[in-house]
């Protein structure tokens, strides 16, 4: 799976890349069986209050090996998390302006949650991305989803796995962050 992916890294326009092994992808951890996925995304965005079309497995969990430039294409194991995109406006908007004003409070904040929140205002938000691993539990719909997320580590095939989730915007945010990412990985592998 991987040989064939940087195969296509070479080949292959970077958008319809994006489109063939994250956006379109049927997701890894789910071994084939839809039924399964429609069931946890379904229960999740019941959850989250987050329509279940609106989820994409990214990662390893979704195209079976990290497509992070320094994971050097770590296939999906018993110890990989699970990565999910989330397009939500509603969601986006909430956090962007939770952040923006966040004032004095930004100095409560613990050191990896204010180096988040620095990431968000230099690069993240540009993007039309929310990265929540570090920074949910201050987020207005923090608790409810955090815990959404424990319930959803006691469900097949997530049990006990670390779940993250990224808000965007809109999904063209979506692709433009993924295919940036991918352009860095083409780059990575022409330079080697």
């Amino acid at each position: 799976m991987k040989d064939d992916f940087l195969y296509d890294l070479i080949d292959l326009p970077i958008s319809f890349l994006a489109s063939k092994w994250i956006l379109e992808k049927f997701p890894v951890v789910f071994e084939e069986d839809s039924d399964l996925y429609l069931t946890w995304k379904e229960k999740l965005g019941e959850k989250i209050g987050v329509d279940s079309s609106a989820m994409i497995f990214t990662g390893s969990s979704g195209c079976g090996f990290s497509l992070n430039p320094y994971k050097n294409y770590k296939e999906f194991d018993d110890e990989s998390d699970i990565d999910i995109a989330v397009i939500s406006d509603h969601h986006f908007d909430i956090a962007w302006h939770y952040l923006r004003g966040l004032g004095a409070k930004y100095y409560a904040l613990t050191p990896k949650q204010k180096t988040a929140v620095d990431d968000h205002v230099s690069r993240l938000i540009y993007w039309g991305t929310i990265a929540t691993d570090k920074i949910l539990s201050i987020l207005p719909f923090g608790k409810r989803w955090m815990n959404a997320l424990n319930e959803m580590k006691l469900e097949h095939p997530t049990f006990n796995r670390e779940i993250n989730i990224r808000i965007y915007k809109d999904f063209k945010s979506l692709r433009d962050y993924q295919t940036q990412n991918l352009e860095k990985l083409r780059t990575k592998l022409l330079e080697a």
